[in-house]
């Protein structure tokens, strides 16, 4: 075991100009070997790494003996080419703002925005927010929804909000009545639905104008919810009953709408999507897959006012594994289950924000899923590589020691021990541990085992033996902080569970929103900083 951990270690330094990465050892040794006990492997692979970081390029080609493969190139990432593109390509986002931005909307957001810029094209930012009774809008939703897309780099050319434009649905609601292609239907739901299954008309479909056009009116003034209905006519032959005359407008006499509490006629989805698709010039439709029916709805509508249908790119399902539903969060959030939308067990886009992800890792992540038909099921595990990959490069190295057990050892020296922030950059400062014999530490110190304290000294059965690293020794290599420089540490754990301990001294000179890594434990945010304490979210390992 040992062995294939030092062939790891050297091969990844000769790689990277003399420095290996713990992590990126680690990954290939466990790939590698069965493994039953990763702690205690781990433990031996950041003492091999150690000791190979400590020899210089040229000895470690010649303890490898062997060439190494060069490094591969970065994987290019292809934005496929759109149909029927004819002048300026224009393209939409258009989110209910029901809630937070989840990650498979994200998918949907960043698929319009590649292609709206490989064709140097417009991006709308438009809410679907026109049900104010069953998809009721959260107000403080369309400010995070822009907030992601910021974040992720999206600009919007132009913001539109359906619920402010009700006024332009009524024009040609009104209009598809005179042209005879829509109705006010006041029959009993049951019976409308038991006579479209045997593709019958109902009783208001064939009425005149003047009847359909006061009925309309009278949605507005007389007609209380659910007694009348507006529907566009469609072919009653159509062999899905849920695009035979679907419903254009209902009443809604209470509305929960945080932008307009007064309204009481409001269009459905497709009424709505279909006007504004056209006014605002949309020529390409990103569309899960699940909402093809929505073509064929809005699809009549176009031919009635002789226009142009978009062309519609359709994408399946994400599903990161493990993740919950908008409907779930809700759900849990009305509980106290949730502690919000930024909860750590959460696949919001303000959840990964707050955990330290970085924008790169996500574009990359999603622009590896492509914009195929099929569902794709992903572990969260293949964005944290990505995101790994990206700040491994930034994230400074500091010792932050949970469930704390405070050893001392007997004649160790008073030292100033410096440490670089980041081994790889030397000039990315360092860091200054002041020790004397008090220590807090996470392991179990056994009886007769040598140990090494990370840049310090060598100590056994709890007394000083040397400062100078032996690699002839078996030794167990530890992290630790000392006593008297430290810091209280909280870490918002991904289960949402918090680990405390201590933390060096440093730490307390960064800044909200630093990414660290603390050794033998994972990366982390700075999300706070209080008088007594840093509290810190746990990104990924």
């Amino acid at each position: 075991m040992r062995e294939e951990i030092l062939k790891a270690a050297l091969e990844n330094a000769i790689k990277y100009n003399g420095k290996a990465a713990v992590n990126t050892v680690a990954a290939k040794v466990f790939s590698q070997l069965k493994v039953d006990d990763k702690a205690a492997i781990f433990k031996e692979i950041n003492e091999v790494v150690n000791y190979v970081n400590s020899l210089d390029l040229e000895k470690q080609k010649e303890m490898f003996g062997g060439d190494v493969k060069k490094v591969k190139k970065e994987k290019v990432r292809v934005i496929p080419d759109l149909e029927n593109v004819s002048g300026k390509v224009v393209m939409r986002f258009a989110p209910n703002p029901t809630g937070h931005l989840h990650f498979g909307h994200f998918r949907q957001a960043l698929w319009n925005w590649f292609l709206v810029e490989k064709y140097n094209g417009e991006f709308i930012l438009r809410y679907d927010d026109t049900d104010p009774k069953i998809k009721v809008p959260l107000k403080e939703a369309y400010k995070s929804i822009a907030d992601d897309l910021k974040w992720i780099g999206i600009k919007p050319h132009k913001t539109v909000i359906q619920s402010k434009r009700l006024n332009e649905y009524y024009k040609l609601a009104k209009r598809l009545i005179y042209m005879e292609k829509a109705y006010v239907c006041i029959c009993d739901a049951e019976e409308w639905r038991k006579l479209v299954v045997k593709k019958k008309a109902c009783p208001c479909r064939d009425l005149d104008v003047d009847t359909q056009n006061k009925r309309w009116e009278m949605m507005f003034k007389k007609y209380k919810e659910g007694e009348a209905v507006y529907r566009v006519k469609t072919d009653l032959e159509n062999p899905d009953p849920a695009v035979r005359d679907w419903p254009g407008f209902r009443i809604i006499q209470k509305s929960k709408h945080p932008l307009d509490k007064k309204s009481r006629v409001w269009p459905l989805l497709n009424f709505a999507s279909a006007i504004d698709d056209k006014e605002f010039n949309i020529t390409h439709i990103v569309r899960g897959i699940d909402l093809r029916i929505s073509d064929d709805r809005q699809g009549y509508i176009y031919k009635y006012f002789g226009w142009k249908y978009p062309t519609t790119i359709y994408q399946g399902k994400l599903i990161l594994k493990g993740t919950k539903s908008k409907t779930e969060i809700k759900e849990k959030l009305a509980t106290g289950e949730l502690q919000g939308w930024d909860d750590p067990r959460l696949s919001t886009v303000m959840a990964f924000r707050k955990r330290g992800f970085k924008p790169e890792a996500l574009i990359q992540f999603i622009k590896d899923l492509g914009i195929g038909r099929n569902d794709v099921q992903v572990s969260i595990e293949s964005l944290n590589a990505l995101n790994r990959e990206i700040i491994d490069k930034e994230a400074g190295r500091y010792f932050f020691v949970k469930d704390p057990k405070k050893i001392k050892i007997k004649d160790a020296p008073k030292l100033k021990t410096k440490v670089l922030i980041h081994p790889d950059n030397p000039d990315g400062g360092a860091r200054i541990l002041s020790t004397n014999e008090e220590f807090y530490v996470s392991d179990e110190i056994k009886k007769g085992q040598d140990y090494r304290l990370i840049h310090l000294f060598n100590f056994k059965d709890n007394k000083f033996v040397s400062l100078d690293y032996d690699a002839s020794v078996k030794t167990t290599m530890i992290h630790w902080v000392p006593v008297k420089d430290c810091v209280k540490v909280e870490v918002i754990m991904d289960d949402a569970n918090v680990v405390k301990g201590f933390g060096e001294n440093a730490l307390n000179k960064l800044k909200v929103g630093s990414i660290v890594q603390f050794v033998r434990f994972g990366f982390c945010i700075l999300d706070e900083k209080k008088k007594d304490k840093l509290k810190f979210r746990f990104t990924h390992n």
